[in-house]
């Protein structure tokens, strides 16, 4: 037994055997004695304990915790004793004039035995008593027995050098090479699994501190050597280590600069990684210089002799740029110290977002809320009833299990954020356990409830019945349809004809799944709602079909066939028409608009329209063109191209549908603003249905479904009225309602409007004030005005229809939008449009046009003077009257 004495080495707690503790208590003093006469003694004297506490630490293990004398005496046999070395003042000349390295062999290696890295096992761990970041490279190092600092280069390398570290293909007819794979993406993923793979380890021994390539590199260690460098001593302490002239160093990184500039990303990845030489020691291991007390003697003698008075800095720009950077360090820890809040806040909103929506749903499912309180949650998801229904229809330990699977994700975020703002981990590696093995749970079950609902929707069947209707005698039937709350599936509509004295009648076909074919066709026979309402010589129908209470959802649908006699005349309302399809009538357009239609029904199935206006221009056709029929919110657009001339000819026609105004047709809900302010400005974002009519008084209502409006905002902010959805949440984007919503907006003066996502507007009743229109995102408007000045912006496939009159009309359209204006007289026109754009026009006085990448205007009113610019496949035309 023996005792144990604790001493600091440059703040490390060392335990000495008393007798170990005796020996170098005299080899300090001695070492204080003999530069006690040097200038700057007491950092030589501190450099020597931080390179005995280096080799201390070297000998240290989870094993062994206690430096021995046989530790001590290798140590001093390493470092070597002032006795070695020390001469009389009569040989002080002879001795200065010797090579200083005539000391420096016999000590370079710790003799005393092999290092504890050395004869551990090698393990892959995390080294968080040397990491920078996590421990990752500082674990690989001490795996791989390498200095740290190596794999921290090649790492940073790999990220930082994609074009360097990168796997390239030859294009196929050229000369030129793509960069088709790079290590970066790669090298970064590796990291984080490492991280998140590897056991942490705090006690690891100290890492290996040189680059050991052999030969006379044996023993360096690479620092930067700002005392000779320019800029941060990179090319300096490269040139020391590798011992050649730090000017081809330099001449290197120059010309890499203009070969593409990697070298001065590695620059800067050598400037940030590689530590400053800054003691004797570190300056004696960046040449090699075996660091004894010999060696240290020798070089201090050495400087001695170089002259008292050091040299000026010469790095002018380095030391430029680091004073720089200490001075904005301030400012990047608080920028560091916002983004981590900022992604701190934000991570806890989304995850606890995501986590109410899951238990919401887990409540709706366990039924101890009503689903209806989840069929708009606050955070904007918003779900059908099919959905619902099959939910609802979950077996109790499936829907906990799939909110497991789907809540433990939401919680992840919600703690990582905390963890961020608290800097610390919230949880313990025994809780991280326990939701890990919850979540796997949460998977195992969710699979097999999976599989369970999967059975219920194997088999499909049909359910087929006839509705006989009353004969009517008069010559006319009204075809009518009516708005049906929460229907969460339209019904398919089809068109045959009966005999011209028979009764009409409707085939309903009733569609479902299930385990087995009977018991599909009894879901479809029994678990659909649908009403066909006959009063007098009006037959209505059900928009869509609803569940019956408690109904499971197995994939109902409901499709129609309609027989109709055809010697009757048909009146189709607005309603009815929705239903139908352009193949539905015999000229292969729907009618639109908020009015009904007089049609007759022919044989092969069609209704022939008697009183509809016609569908479109009949100009610009040609059987060789490329016509495609899109529906954009309600709105018919064809893209016609004609590739017969020498440049392809693009025509967009695009017609909007006038909407239903009566508010009773979009349901029972309506939400007015909460404030009575004044106002001349409105901005609508979303697919909303707008009327804005002049009168005395500020008044705002939106009409639909009670569950649609309830993420409906009317806000006044200031002199504008902002209509939206709700906004915010995490599943914000992904709204599923398809019911549309009508808004009725009333104010004195309109002065701006602004359309944005689909928007369908109609104003009427301004006058006498300058009026300005930005439409955007499909979204389309009819204005009746008589303005001064009316100035019109439209992108991305918006469409305008004016009328009325104004004195200045200005536009400025991109991107496949549509005006229609023939029917405002304006006195002065400019237009600007770019992009595919179309318009037509009337001007009486003066037309400037500027048209590009194939757009058209086409104008009437035959203006005075005509100015006009034209590039790129456009057009101006002239509209015959």
């Amino acid at each position: 037994m023996k005792k144990n004495i604790s001493i600091n080495l440059q703040g490390i707690i060392f335990h000495l055997e008393d007798d170990g503790y005796e020996v170098l208590s005299r080899y300090l003093q001695e070492v204080k004695a003999h530069f006690a006469s040097y200038q700057g003694h007491e950092e030589i004297v501190a450099d020597i304990e931080g390179r005995i506490a280096e080799l201390f630490s070297a000998r240290l293990s989870p094993v062994k915790q206690v430096i021995t004398l046989q530790d001590v005496e290798e140590m001093t046999a390493k470092m070597g004793r002032v006795s070695d070395f020390q001469t009389s003042p009569d040989e002080d000349e002879d001795t200065y004039a010797e090579p200083a390295a005539t000391a420096a062999g016999a000590g370079r290696a710790f003799t005393g035995g092999p290092t504890p890295a050395d004869t551990e096992p090698r393990r892959l761990y995390r080294d968080l008593a040397h990491r920078k970041i996590a421990g990752v490279c500082a674990g690989l190092a001490q795996y791989f027995r390498v200095n740290p600092l190596l794999v921290r280069l090649i790492f940073l390398a790999l990220v930082l050098l994609p074009n360097v570290f990168g796997v390239y293909d030859h294009i196929p007819g050229t000369g030129m090479f793509r960069h088709r794979f790079d290590f970066g993406g790669l090298a970064l993923i590796a990291y984080v699994v490492l991280w998140i793979a590897l056991p942490k380890r705090d006690d690891a021994p100290e890492p290996i501190d040189t680059l050991d390539f052999g030969g006379k590199l044996t023993g360096r260690k690479l620092f930067r050597d700002v005392d000779n460098g320019k800029v941060g001593g990179v090319s300096a302490g490269l040139a020391a280590y590798f011992q050649t002239d730090v000017v081809l160093v330099r001449v290197l990184f120059l010309i890499g600069l203009f070969l593409g500039g990697s070298s001065f990303i590695i620059y800067l990845i050598l400037w940030a990684v590689v530590p400053e030489a800054r003691t004797v020691s570190e300056k004696m291991q960046m040449r090699g210089d075996a660091v004894t007390l010999s060696g240290i003697d020798n070089n201090l003698r050495s400087n001695a002799f170089e002259g008292e008075i050091p040299p000026a800095p010469n790095r002018p720009l380095g030391t430029y740029l680091e004073t720089a950077a200490r001075g904005a360090r301030p400012a990047v820890n608080f920028l560091g110290t916002l983004i981590r809040w900022v992604v701190g806040l934000l991570l806890i909103f989304w995850g606890g977002s995501w986590l109410f929506s899951v238990l919401t749903v887990l409540g709706a499912a366990l039924s101890i809320i009503p689903f209806t309180a989840v069929e708009h949650t606050s955070n904007g998801f918003m779900f059908d009833d099919s959905f619902g229904a099959l939910v609802r229809n979950l077996p109790p330990w499936g829907a906990i299990a799939g909110a497991l699977l789907l809540g433990i994700p939401g919680l992840g975020l919600l703690l990582l954020g905390l963890r961020l703002l608290l800097r610390r981990p919230v949880l313990g590696r025994s809780a991280s356990g326990v939701l890990l093995g919850l979540w796997l749970l949460g998977v195992v079950g969710s699979t097999a409830a999976g599989l369970q609902v999967a059975r219920d929707f194997q088999a499909k069947d049909t359910y087929t019945t006839t509705v006989r209707l009353q004969p009517i005698a008069g010559p006319g039937i009204v075809l009518d349809s009516r708005n049906v709350e929460d229907h969460f599936q339209r019904v398919n509509l089809a068109l045959a004809p009966a005999d011209s004295g028979a009764a009409p009648f409707v085939e309903e076909e009733f569609r479902a799944r299930g385990r087995t074919e009977e018991a599909a066709r009894l879901t479809a026979q029994q678990t659909i709602n649908y009403n066909i309402v006959q009063r007098d010589s009006t037959i209505i129908f059900d928009q869509g079909i609803t569940l019956k209470s408690s109904a499971a959802y197995r994939e109902q649908k409901l499709n129609l066939t309609l027989h109709l006699p055809l010697n009757k005349i048909y009146r189709l309302t607005p309603l009815f028409i929705e239903r139908l399809d352009d193949e539905d009538f015999t000229n292969g357009h729907r009618p639109s608009g908020d009015r009904a239609y007089r049609a007759r029904f022919t044989r092969e199935g069609k209704f022939t329209c008697l009183d509809c206006p016609p569908s479109a221009d009949n100009d610009d056709t040609s059987d060789g063109d490329a016509v495609v029929n899109l529906d954009v919110n309600g709105n018919k657009t064809q893209v016609r191209v004609n590739t017969d001339g020498d440049e392809p000819r693009v025509n967009i026609r695009s017609e909007a549908d006038r909407f239903n105004t009566d508010p009773g047709y979009y349901g029972t809900g309506r939400k007015a603003t909460s404030s009575s302010d004044e106002f001349s400005e409105v901005e609508v974002h979303g697919p909303f249905r707008v009327v804005l009519s002049q009168g005395d008084s500020y008044k705002a209502e939106a009409a639909g479904r009670p569950a649609d409006l309830a993420d409906v905002r009317l806000d006044i902010r200031g002199n504008r009225l902002v209509v939206r959805n709700r906004a915010g949440g995490l599943f914000s984007g992904f709204d599923m309602s398809r019911h549309p919503i009508l808004v009725q907006i009333t104010l004195p003066r309109l002065r701006h409007l602004e359309l944005s996502g689909a928007c369908q507007a109609e104003a009427s009743g301004f006058r006498d004030e300058d009026l300005r229109l930005e439409a955007s995102s499909a979204s389309s408007a009819r204005l009746d005005v008589h303005v001064p000045k009316l100035e019109l912006q439209l992108s991305s496939a918006s469409q305008v229809n004016l009328t009325g009159a104004a004195n200045e009309l200005t536009v400025d359209g991109s991107s496949a939008s549509q005006l229609e204006a023939l029917s405002l007289s304006a006195t002065r026109a400019n237009i600007d449009l770019s992009s595919g754009s179309q318009a037509k026009v009337r001007a009486t006085d003066e037309l400037k046009v500027d048209l590009s990448s194939g757009s058209v205007v086409r104008y009437a009113g035959h203006p005075r003077t005509i100015a006009k610019d034209l590039s790129s496949g456009s057009s101006l035309e002239e509209v015959s009257e």
